[in-house]
Order: structure tokens, then C-alpha cells, then sequence
């Protein structure tokens, strides 16, 4: 199995072209129902001049319009005609406005290559939006496809029943028939299993898949897996008890299901996928389908590190999160910068309110401007730079000294950051209520995360370069754009770190450090 360099950019790329062309047909049926208007006519109505300049351009290459309009564009086009084509057309009438504008954001995420992947956290809040859209549309069968994307990339966790046999770590669980089918890999043809068992006979796995389909006293025995121990992680119900043989939860990491060696019970596995796809094709034999979805096989999963492939696949496992990151922060009383960021949030007057505690990211549709792991990383920006690190002893410094690292945070948040930004300020008058903040970010990037950390970034750089007079830094952004969408004349288009057309920063660093220089630069410039 070839390893995906970056499997989460990936997912969102599969889930992007299943959104692209059911949204496309949608798009395109609606738009024809508009009374004494084109569709032409109305998608050149909808776009400003460089979408449409696109449309055009792929209308010029020989698409039909239905191909010629994109992800980018489903937003402004459905929002231009929601009540008149769109609003009826939807699930239940339901408002999916919100979700495309959070798919737009993913798709100007994805087209722009960069070293390291999306974050976990924000590719399953991109497919979760990428699916919402889809069953708003009533398109269920896309979106089902979407969730069994994103399935591939979360943990799976079960309840397991640890022990040892032959000096290694087994673990022994049950698991149902569709998830096995999604969990374990398709390694079921001969150019692939023989390296790990015998190689595979067709027919003994078709006459497997009859008896499933044919009886209903089935009995199979357990499927062998191995995987590197890397890969999975135990945690058993009782701390106390032997480590060597206990019963707790089992999880599996993506990496680790993706690569998972099986070495006794091919024969079963491709019977098991071959059943479940032919009865899915059969209405007639929707009662035998519930069945065996209903239905489980017992795995005996051992940890065994001799199996060369898993080892380079798994020297990347240390990144996989296990623990949401707006969870450490909250819960993570050793950190200076997470106790601040708690403080902050309980204590500004611009962020009292507006920050996101469940979640480590903030959804287009949220009320809030920033997560509160995002907040713990913009004030540990304020204190030591984009690329600045805290050593423990550092730490250990700053929680002796903690009241003053709230009030400097505090100067941030609540001098500054009104000063340098009319949205900030606006929030904190109470001139924009916080129920307004998720269509305001159609009108502005201030409300992004990135953006507010970017924004600590220059105020760190400038006070290291000019001293505690932040006022003709707060002056020069003030009269800034941050209108998303534009190509030009926006502060951050033309710092580089938004895409001309986009919505959010991208988050290379080489490009953040750039976009700060110029922000900074063009600060100074304003005074001489």
C-alpha cells in the first residue's frame, strides 16, 4: 500500500470533488428554474468580475456551464438567488449558506501546497461542513461518502481485552461487519496478502461470501492481525490492575488501521467487503443486509514489531493527537500560556464571550472569533514571536510571574487590538453582537484565528523594534483592508499570506514570517 504523504490534504481533496459535482448539477437545476433569466446571465449577476472572468475562461475551453463553475463560486451564486431558486430547493428549507463559505475556505486550503498537512482537527471540521452541504442538497448518498472519508482518518476505539502470548501484547476485541469493512485495509488480492499469508484463492473467498449470504447461523473464527506497536494505544478500565492482562479501551491510529498486516483470515475479509457490496445492490435483500451490518467477528490484534512495513509508517505516530487541543489547554495546569489564555478569556472585554472552549477551532457558523488553544498559541506569539519556543525553565518562570503576563496579554487584547482594527473595537462597544460575527466574516478576515495571531506576530515585532510605542502600528493597520475574497488593496493579499481571492492566511511559516516583515515594514514606512 503506497504510503499518502499527506493523508488529511488528501481527504479533503477525494471530499472537495465529491462536493464539486453534486453541488455542480444542484447549482445549474435551480438556477433554470429563475423566471426570464439565463443561467449565464444569472451566474455573471452573482460572481464579482474575476470569478466570473474564470467562469468565462473555462466556458472559452470548451466546458458546459455546469463544468465551468467551481467551488469558489457555489457561495456568492447560491447566497445571490437563496430565496429565489435555493431556500424551497434545500433539506427542510434548511440555511447551508454558513457551510459553503466553510468548504470555499478548504478548497483555498488544499490548492496551495505546503510541507506539513492540515491539521486533524480542521480537516474533520471541513469534511463535517463538506458533508452538511451535501445532505442539505438531498444529496445523502455524497455525503455518507464524505463521513466514510473522514472515518479513515479518526482513531477507532473499542473495548479490549489485553494480554500476552508469545512475548507480545494481544489485544482481543469484537468489532461489526461495515466497520471492519471501512477499518481494515483492502489488502485482499494475491499481488498483496501472499507477503503476509498464503495467497489469496478467489473462489474459497466466493464461497465464504455465499454461506454469509445463504445462512443465517453463520459462524466464523477470529481474524489475525498484526500492527506495530506504535500503532495502538490501551488504557485499561482499572489502573490497578495487571498490566499484562487487562481489560480497557483499545485505540487504533489511522496510520496504524491504514497499514495493519493480516495473517490469517483473508479469505474471510474479502468475503466479508464482497457480501456487504452485493446485498447493498439487491433491494430485495435489504432484511439480509441489516442483518449482517448487525452483525460482528472477533479480532485478535497482536503487537508485533517484525513486520518491516509498519516501521517506517509509524515513525510519524508521535503526531497523532489523542487529546483535542483546546482540551490539554483547558485542562493543563503546568502551562503559563494556558492559564493565561484562561484568564483572558474570562477577564477581556474582547474576548470574554467570544472564545470557543469545546473545540479546537472556531466553525464559520460559530459566534466566537478564536479557540482557546488558538488564544494559548496567539499569547505565547505576544511574548516570545512566531517562531520563539518555552523551555520548561522559561515556563516554570513565567508561572511565577503570572499576574504579569495576564496584564501584559490584557494591554494586547484590550489596548491594542481595538485600537489597531474597528471590528475589534466594535465588539467591545457592543456595536456588533456576537450573533452577527458569522456574517460579518463574509465582510472581513478579523474574525479568523489566524489572522488575530498574525496580528500578534507584528505587535511582537514592532515592540521588539520600537519599544512600547505600538500606536503608529495600530494607526497603519487600522486603515488596512481586510476584506476576504479580493484579489488587490487587501492587507494581507498583498503581504503574500492570503491567496488573491481568498478567505483565511495560509499557514507556512515562511510565508507568515514574510507577511509580518512587509505588515511591519510598511508600519514604519507610514511614520517617515
Amino acid at each position: 500500500m503506497t504510503t499518502i504523504e499527506r493523508p488529511n490534504r488528501q481527504a479533503l481533496i477525494d471530499a472537495l470533488d465529491i462536493y464539486r459535482d453534486a453541488m455542480r448539477g444542484f447549482i445549474v437545476r435551480n438556477l433554470k428554474r429563475l423566471p426570464r433569466r439565463k443561467v449565464d446571465d444569472a451566474i455573471k449577476s452573482a460572481l464579482h468580475d474575476t470569478q466570473y472572468n474564470y467562469f468565462m475562461q473555462n466556458i472559452s475551453e470548451g466546458r458546459s456551464v455546469e463544468d465551468a463553475i467551481d467551488i469558489g463560486e457555489f457561495p456568492k451564486i447560491v447566497s445571490s438567488y437563496w430565496n429565489e431558486a435555493f431556500r424551497k430547493a434545500s433539506s427542510n428549507g434548511e440555511d447551508f449558506r454558513n457551510n459553503l463559505y466553510k468548504v470555499a475556505e478548504a478548497r483555498n486550503k488544499v490548492s496551495h501546497p505546503e510541507t506539513q498537512d492540515v491539521e486533524l482537527d480542521e480537516t474533520v471540521g471541513y469534511l463535517d461542513a463538506v458533508a452538511q452541504a451535501l445532505n442539505a442538497i438531498n444529496a445523502s448518498e455524497q455525503g455518507a461518502a464524505v463521513n466514510a472519508i473522514k472515518a479513515k482518518l479518526l482513531p477507532f476505539k473499542t473495548p479490549a481485552h489485553k494480554f500476552r502470548q508469545g512475548g507480545r501484547d494481544v489485544y482481543a476485541f469484537s468489532i461489526d461487519l461495515p466497520t471492519l469493512d471501512e477499518l481494515l485495509p483492502d489488502r485482499v488480492d494475491e499481488s498483496v496478502v501472499k507477503d503476509a499469508n498464503r495467497p489469496l484463492t478467489i473462489g474459497h473467498a466466493r464461497d465464504i461470501q455465499k454461506y454469509l449470504r445463504e445462512r443465517n447461523d453463520w459462524l466464523l473464527g477470529a481474524l489475525l492481525l498484526g500492527v506495530s506497536p506504535s500503532g495502538v494505544e490501551f488504557h485499561s478500565y482499572t489502573p490497578d490492575s495487571d498490566a499484562d492482562d487487562a481489560v480497557g479501551e483499545l485505540t487504533i491510529y489511522p496510520d496504524g488501521a491504514a497499514d495493519m498486516k493480516m495473517f490469517d483470515g483473508q479469505h474471510r475479509r474479502r468475503a466479508i467487503k464482497d457480501v456487504l457490496d452485493e446485498l447493498s445492490r439487491n433491494t430485495a435483500a435489504s432484511r439480509k443486509l441489516a442483518s449482517l451490518k448487525d452483525a460482528s467477528m472477533p479480532v485478535m490484534l497482536y503487537a508485533e514489531d517484525s513486520i518491516d512495513a509498519l516501521r517506517q509508517m509509524f515513525a510519524d505516530a508521535a503526531q497523532t493527537r489523542t487529546i483535542e487541543r483546546n482540551t490539554v489547554t483547558r485542562f493543563d495546569q503546568r502551562d503559563a500560556f494556558n492559564l493565561a489564555a484562561l484568564w483572558i478569556a474570562e477577564n477581556s472585554d474582547l474576548f470574554i464571550g467570544r472564545v470557543e472552549m469545546e473545540r479546537a477551532s472556531v466553525a464559520r457558523s460559530s459566534p466566537n472569533i478564536i479557540a482557546i488553544n488558538q488564544l494559548a498559541t496567539t499569547l505565547k506569539t505576544l511574548e516570545v514571536g512566531y517562531t520563539g519556543r518555552v523551555s520548561r525553565e522559561r515556563n516554570d518562570e513565567y508561572m511565577l510571574d503570572l499576574d504579569a503576563l495576564c496584564e501584559r496579554c490584557l494591554d494586547w487584547s484590550d489596548d491594542f487590538m481595538p485600537a489597531a482594527r474597528y471590528e475589534y473595537n466594535d465588539l467591545m462597544n457592543g456595536e456588533v453582537d456576537n450573533s452577527e460575527i458569522p456574517q460579518k466574516r463574509a465582510e472581513t478576515m478579523a474574525y479568523n484565528a489566524s489572522v488575530i495571531r498574525i496580528l500578534a506576530v507584528c505587535y511582537h515585532e514592532w515592540s521588539k523594534k520600537r519599544g512600547a510605542d505600538w500606536q503608529p502600528l495600530a494607526d497603519f493597520l487600522q486603515d488596512a483592508s481586510l476584506r476576504p475574497g479580493v484579489t488587490k488593496d487587501s492587507l494581507l493579499v498583498d503581504a503574500g499570506v492570503v491567496a488573491p481571492g481568498g478567505t483565511s492566511p495560509a499557514a507556512q511559516r515562511q510565508t507568515v514570517i514574510h507577511a509580518v516583515d512587509y505588515i511591519v515594514s510598511q508600519a514604519e514606512e507610514s511614520i517617515n
